[in-house]
């Protein structure tokens, strides 16, 4: 009996009758975080263990395909152990994933919150009734008897007694009342059972909760101030949300990046032209931490500001978008930008540091000290899109014959680990790469004995060989004797093969530069002035990323 192949997928997925997971499912279910897939053990090596495992899935006539796996879930310790070695959770053993209880639904809050009223109103109700008919001689003030603590909150009514002030009082037949129950209020001797307050509906609020819900209520009455709250706190939730919106891997190189900034200078103006410089500087309160400054009172504090930059910078939003989260004018939102990426980029350019020989050799993966034992860089230009200017030089200063845009051009140079260690100001597209290395003031880093590697199109030799450094190159073409034109040969073919291994890492770099849509994007002339800072402080935002996989190249 021929054997039943399944066909060939390109993801993997769980071989167990019943079961539906498979790779795919990854970035749609939070539940398949967690799960994996361990693939059989081999014909050859371990035959025993693959027919108990296929004996285990009671599958007939059952091959695996070369994508099929069995996933964490069959497993008792999650996967394959010395105690537990096979599969042996299936459905023909009645296993079912216990499902998470879901919390309550509006729905159900809502019903919970409509059957509270109704008691509480009953009880209302019997009081009303009994007072009428049987305590007409007594007055009992209860405006302030019953409260909501918390408005908010739909899910628990409860009475919270104040105080009860019986006015006038007869007790004449009239039983006395218990201890016990003279603890609430008294009407009359008569036990008054509170519906709304079993162990179900009853809550402790601490003074920082009710501190928070009072905050809360206040901030329903500034729209703009909760849309601002609801939106920083969306992009500082967790680490993804940190790294999608600003590009910062996590919350804590976040906060120390804010840091560095807000050490460097305590107090400054936003950016209104040249002339900003020259205005009124800021005057000094008696709390020396509540400085004074000219101009409307400033909605968004330094933090908000600074994410306001990044998620600018980040994902290309528009000015109009981002004052309506911010709830400020879009005026105001390209005033704290143009403030906030100047101020960036004079702090941390200087961070962009061109590393020693001593550094690059300790961080520097294995391969690259193994077959380029003393490259210190890794160098390529890179343009950006840019919209056509109005004025002819200008355009044929820009036109990029290469890209068949208009765009500006920068040199990146990266360390053997990934890092930019360095990156040029931007030039006109229709520059060569040999003019921008010579003027960008690239060559004033380099010493003696260093190694850089670059395209074909680098014809920097000679430069390089005035500051006794080496270029790596690959090979060019040469023409050959026993044919017509020219041709690569074995060895320049294997050596160009293993140049262009290590040198596409300064591309992959670059792309990480371009994830930033300021850059990716076709850059409008109105923030030509800010280009050179975008490019600086992304190239650092850059390096504050895990460093490139290059170790894979052992």
């Amino acid at each position: 009996m021929t054997s039943v192949k399944n066909p060939c997928t390109a993801w993997y997925f769980c071989a167990a009758p019943g079961c539906t997971s498979d790779d795919r499912k990854r970035g749609k279910y939070g539940y398949m975080q967690d799960v994996q897939f361990h693939a059989f053990p081999s014909k050859k090596k371990a035959p025993a263990e693959r027919r108990k495992w296929l004996e285990l899935l009671r599958r007939d006539n059952f091959d695996p395909p070369r994508k099929a796996r069995v996933c964490s879930l069959h497993f008792v310790d999650r996967k394959p152990t010395n105690a537990h070695p096979f599969p042996e959770l299936f459905e023909y053993n009645n296993f079912k994933e216990s499902k998470k209880i879901r919390p309550n639904t509006a729905i159900i809050k809502r019903k919970q919150a409509f059957e509270c009223a109704e008691k509480q109103n009953q009880y209302q109700e019997n009081v009303h009734t009994y007072n009428e008919n049987e305590v007409s001689p007594m007055m009992v003030d209860c405006d302030d008897v019953t409260h909501c603590a918390n408005p908010l909150d739909l899910n628990g009514c409860w009475p919270v007694v104040n105080e009860v002030e019986v006015k006038e009082m007869e007790t004449n037949n009239l039983n006395p009342v218990p201890e016990s129950i003279a603890v609430d209020h008294n009407y009359t001797g008569v036990s008054v059972v509170y519906s709304c307050t079993d162990s179900s509906t009853q809550t402790d609020l601490t003074m920082a909760e009710i501190g928070a819900l009072e905050q809360r209520v206040k901030c329903l009455d500034n729209p703009e101030k909760l849309l601002r709250d609801l939106f920083v706190e969306k992009i500082t939730k967790d680490d993804s949300s940190i790294q999608q919106y600003t590009g910062i891997p996590s919350k804590k190189i976040l906060n120390g990046a804010f840091d560095i900034l807000d050490r460097s200078s305590p107090d400054f103006k936003y950016w209104s032209g040249q002339s900003s410089s020259s205005k009124k500087a800021y005057q000094t309160e008696t709390d020396l931490h509540q400085p004074k400054k000219t101009g409307p009172k400033r909605k968004l504090n330094r933090y908000q500001e600074f994410l306001l930059t990044l998620v600018k910078l980040r994902l290309a939003l528009t000015t109009f978008l981002l004052g309506d989260l911010f709830g400020i004018s879009t005026s105001r939102v390209s005033q704290i930008f143009t403030t906030w990426i100047n101020y960036m980029a004079l702090v941390f350019t200087p961070l962009l540091k061109w590393p020693s020989q001593d550094v690059i050799k300790r961080f520097r993966p294995r391969s690259f000290a193994v077959n380029f034992p003393n490259v210190t860089g890794i160098i390529d230009c890179t343009e950006f899109f840019i919209n056509k200017p109005r004025n002819p030089t200008a355009q044929s200063q820009t036109f990029s014959s290469y890209k068949q845009h208009n765009t500006f051009k920068a040199l990146v140079c990266i360390s053997p680990s990934g890092a930019i260690t360095f990156i040029s100001k931007l030039w006109g597209g229709n520059v060569s790469d040999r003019y921008i290395t010579k003027e960008s003031g690239f060559l004033n880093l380099i010493r003696p004995g260093d190694e850089i590697m670059a395209d074909r199109g680098f014809l920097i030799r000679d430069l390089l060989l005035k500051k006794r450094a080496k270029l790596i190159i690959p090979p060019f073409t040469k023409r050959c004797a026993w044919g017509k034109g020219k041709h690569l040969s074995a060895s320049d073919i294997l050596k160009t093969r293993n140049i262009a291994r290590f040198r596409i890492h300064v591309e992959r770099a670059i792309g990480r530069l371009k994830n930033f849509r300021m850059l990716s994007n076709t850059l409008p002339l109105n923030v030509k002035p800010l280009a050179n800072q975008m490019i600086s402080v992304s190239a650092f935002l850059c390096n504050l990323q895990k460093p490139l996989e290059i170790s894979y190249l052992c």
